[in-house]
C-alpha cells in the first residue's frame, strides 16, 4: 500500500514538473472564446481595435464641439482625414464581417487606420 502510495505521488509529482497537455497557461490548448457576434479571432480583433479607434475619435470630437478641446488647423486637418479613413475601415470590415470582402482588404484597411492613428498628433502636446 506504501508502495502503491508512494508511486501515485511521484506520478503525480512527475507530470506536474514535465506538464500535461494544457498545464502551461501560457500555451493554452483552448483558444479565448469569441465574444458574441464574432466569426472568428480576426473577426474579433479587428471589431475590437476599429471600436477602440471610433471611442477615441469620439472622444476628440466631442471635446472639441465642447470647447474643451482646440485643434489648430494642421491637427483638426489630420483628425479630419483620420475619421474619414476610420469610416472607410469600417465598410470594409463590415462588408468581410458579411462574407462580402475577404480577411486580407478588411486588414488591410484595419491597420491603414492604426497607422494613421498612430502619427496623429497629440492635441495640446508641444511639439
Amino acid at each position: 500500500m506504501k508502495k502503491l502510495f508512494a508511486s501515485f505521488v511521484l506520478s503525480v509529482f512527475v507530470l506536474g514538473m514535465a506538464g500535461c497537455p494544457g498545464s502551461n497557461p501560457s500555451t493554452p490548448t483552448n483558444p479565448a472564446q469569441l465574444a458574441p457576434g464574432y466569426q472568428n479571432q480576426a473577426d474579433q480583433q479587428m471589431g475590437e481595435i476599429l471600436a477602440g479607434a471610433h471611442a477615441f475619435y469620439t472622444s476628440i470630437q466631442q471635446q472639441s464641439q465642447a470647447g474643451t478641446l482646440t485643434l489648430d488647423p494642421t491637427t483638426k486637418a489630420a483628425f479630419n482625414a483620420f475619421g474619414v479613413s476610420l469610416n472607410a475601415a469600417q465598410t470594409v470590415y463590415l462588408a468581410y464581417h458579411n462574407g462580402q470582402a475577404t480577411q486580407a482588404q478588411a486588414q488591410t484597411a484595419v491597420n491603414q487606420v492604426q497607422a494613421q492613428q498612430a502619427a496623429l498628433p497629440l492635441p495640446g502636446a508641444k511639439p
